[in-house]
């Protein structure tokens, strides 16, 4: 077993003084907490453009980064796939950057959502009316490593179990309208 440390960088997201604005002309993109969903994918077409402060070039997410939201009541982790546009995640989250070549970012990412992961990070978590989660906090979670051949079995796995919840939401989503359909019928 390694810490999460022992396997990635982990920084802090860009830097912004005060509001992010929105600017048509701007230079990048900015993913915030509202823009991540709760099963931890990212709402693309809903970033702000703006203008990314700096004196240097910004570091700029990369396809393989992992980014996790480590301010408020959900502290998720998203892999971050297809960047098609210069983008950055505000400071609420922190960056994590694989060093290790044989960790996939989604089964590192999916460990992070885990409930032994979450678990311990709910305990360290600090303060009261805003959770934050320290970087020290998140460098110190437990990752199993296992060969690259077993944690694409498993990401196929994760991602077999997610199909199916999606079938049965849809299921019960259409049992649902035929109980309100049936109603409206019988109750005119």
């Amino acid at each position: 077993m390694k810490t999460l440390k022992d396997i990635a960088t982990v920084k802090a997201g860009h830097s912004f003084r005060g509001a992010i604005n929105e600017d048509l002309s701007g230079n990048g993109y900015v993913i915030q907490v509202r823009n991540q969903r709760e099963c931890g994918e990212i709402a693309w077409d809903e970033l702000v453009r703006a203008q990314i402060p700096g004196l240097k070039e910004p570091e700029w997410l990369r396809e393989g980064d992992i980014i996790f939201s480590a301010r408020g009541p959900r502290n998720i982790a998203t892999a971050i796939k297809n960047v098609d546009r210069p983008t950055v995640c505000s400071p609420h989250f922190f960056v994590i950057s694989l060093s290790q070549p044989h960790a996939l970012p989604e089964f590192i990412a999916w460990q992070l959502n885990h409930k032994n992961a979450q678990n311990y990070l709910r305990r360290a978590a600090e303060g009261s009316a805003q959770v934050s989660i320290r970087r020290t906090v998140l460098e110190s979670v437990s990752i199993a490593l296992p060969p690259l051949k077993k944690q694409k079995q498993i990401m196929q796995f994760v991602a077999a179990a997610k199909e199916e919840q999606q079938l049965l939401n849809q299921l019960i989503e259409n049992r649902e309208r035929q109980l309100v359909a049936i109603a409206n019928d019988i109750l005119k």
